[in-house]
């Protein structure tokens, strides 16, 4: 049974939304009825083991497997990707990226991955290059256990099954050790914060969801809790918590994690969704589609002294944000003007693996993966493609990306790696899939 949890949390996790008429019959409706019953059968099977009564949990799981299976056969079958990133034990190009990770990880020690000192893992006279700065440890560990988790590797199995699961166990672990009595992941000491606290957040309810361990559910309540504590009254998020100011980007990874949680089957505010489509309303130019940062229809972001260098007109990084949040705060895109636009903007500026003129933008490729893939939109098809090439492009031989965007500075290798994992696995799944 250790090993039928997690594959029912992945059932569940990987049916994908319907929209509202799907030819073989699923509407959304009857497919948010059977999440909600399979959700309630999960829930039934763990009280029951808990209760001590195995026989009774083995009936509620079964029973969710049932209604998995009969939701699953009325969906069409998801056409082969154009593009398939390889993905072997041999050395396909998510397994090199995986495995680099994994070397890196301070697994003997702490179970975080260091952003700046992940180098004193390489053989002596070839460390590698990029470092990002100590106060993104717990950033760049949580992105690291999301692209481990996000591949179907948990904390559990046999090495031969799994050989992450210690590498996982461990991340968890740190990431735990890393939050203080209030819920908050890492130190605060950084201006920016709460990025590392989302992303911990939404690993610790993705361990959650995937395994049930009850080790990780108060942690991830916790997280979670601590991050509607922090949202503006009626809108969304920024830096400091409930400081009155508010920006896509910090948003969007709040409700990502949000959004796990409740998946995960933990307690969630949903307010929160309102608050925050609330803000992306106020930031989309309702003529483009284009999503702003703090200014409606406005640019992306970029560190200080690096404009030049990753020109804003090269990513829509925002616009991928926005559109993102409404599909997880529950817009429909069948019927979304802002969506649909949103998506044709990212659609012109498909991911480039070129260093020399500012192209690379991870973070703006992560999230226009996850929102295309989510949306269900034909063009993820051709997006999914150029994304596949670029990776192709910019891994180097032994499974890592350079920190080449204008993020790479803060995360560094690890960073770069841990979203370009995430990217890969995002890029194998078809125009349906969530």
């Amino acid at each position: 049974m250790s090993r039928l949890l997690p594959a029912l949390a992945l059932l569940l996790l990987a049916l994908p939304p319907a929209r509202a008429e799907d030819p073989q019959g699923a509407t959304a409706e009857s497919l948010r009825l059977v999440r909600l019953a399979m959700e309630a059968k999960l829930r039934a099977g763990d009280a029951l083991l808990a209760s001590g009564d195995l026989a009774g949990a083995l009936r509620a799981y079964d029973e969710a497997v049932v209604l998995y299976r009969e939701a699953a056969s009325t969906r069409e079958a998801a056409p082969p990707p154009a593009v398939v990133v390889e993905e072997t034990r041999e050395g396909g190009a998510l397994d090199r990226a995986l495995a680099w990770l994994a070397a890196h990880q301070d697994v003997r020690d702490l179970g975080m991955w260091d952003a700046d000192g992940f180098a004193k893992h390489d053989p002596p006279g070839r460390q590698s290059e990029g470092p990002g700065m100590a106060h993104y440890d717990v950033g760049v560990t949580a992105l690291a256990t999301l692209a481990f988790l996000a591949c179907g590797y948990t904390d559990r199995g046999e090495v031969r099954q799994n050989p992450y699961a210690a590498n996982v166990r461990q991340a968890l672990r740190y990431l735990m050790t890393m939050q203080d009595d209030e819920g908050c992941f890492g130190t605060r000491a950084s201006q920016h914060f709460i990025y590392n606290h989302a992303l911990a957040t939404a690993a610790m309810a993705e361990a959650y969801g995937l395994t049930r361990n009850p080790r990780y559910k108060k942690p991830a309540q916790d997280g979670l809790d601590f991050l509607l504590r922090a949202r503006n009254p009626y809108m969304a998020w920024r830096y400091a918590p409930r400081g009155g100011e508010n920006d896509t980007s910090v948003t969007s990874l709040c409700v990502l994690a949000l959004r796990a949680g409740e998946t995960a089957g933990l307690e969630v505010d949903r307010a929160a969704y309102q608050g925050a489509l609330a803000w992306i309303d106020k930031m989309t130019d309702p003529d483009t589609g284009a999503v702003g940062y703090i200014v409606r229809g406005g640019v992306s972001a970029r560190p200080e002294g690096m404009q030049d260098r990753f020109p804003a007109e090269r990513t829509q990084a925002m616009t991928a944000a926005g559109v993102l949040t409404r599909l997880l705060c529950g817009e429909d895109p069948a019927t979304s003007e802002a969506i649909r636009k949103g998506l044709a903007r990212c659609g012109g500026k498909p991911p480039v693996w070129d260093p020399q003129d500012g192209s690379v933008d991870l973070y703006y490729w992560y999230l226009g993966a996850l929102a295309f893939s989510r949306s269900g939109d034909a063009a993820w098809l051709g997006w999914r493609d150029a994304l596949a090439a670029a990776l192709e492009k910019g891994q180097r031989p032994d499974g890592s990306f350079d920190p080449a965007d204008a993020w790479g500075r803060d995360g560094g290798r690890v960073y770069a790696t841990a979203v370009g994992a995430l990217c890969l696995r995002l890029a194998r799944l078809g125009p349906r899939a969530g």
